[in-house]
């Protein structure tokens, strides 16, 4: 089951960062110019969106959270 929890926070993290880069890569590419494309970015990354991005995370999260109590708890047995 660890090597499961492992996989998952991995794979999950791991698809979020690519949707991410390839998100900023299509701003970049359609953008008219590069100040119009950072200001794009700004607004996506701001500190409200900050918040929605730890939620699309909170899989990962719970998962860790998840295999660290199995940890403990098979160590303390």
């Amino acid at each position: 089951m660890d090597r499961t929890l492992t996989s998952f926070i991995w794979v999950w993290v791991s698809l979020i960062i690519l949707i991410n880069a390839f998100g900023i890569a299509g701003i970049l590419a359609s953008a008219d110019t590069s100040w119009q494309a950072l200001q794009k970015i700004a607004e996506i990354y701001s500190p409200a969106n900050v918040i929605l991005e730890l939620l699309v995370l909170s899989p990962a999260i719970g998962a860790y959270v998840w295999r660290e109590r199995r940890r403990n708890s098979l160590r303390s047995h």
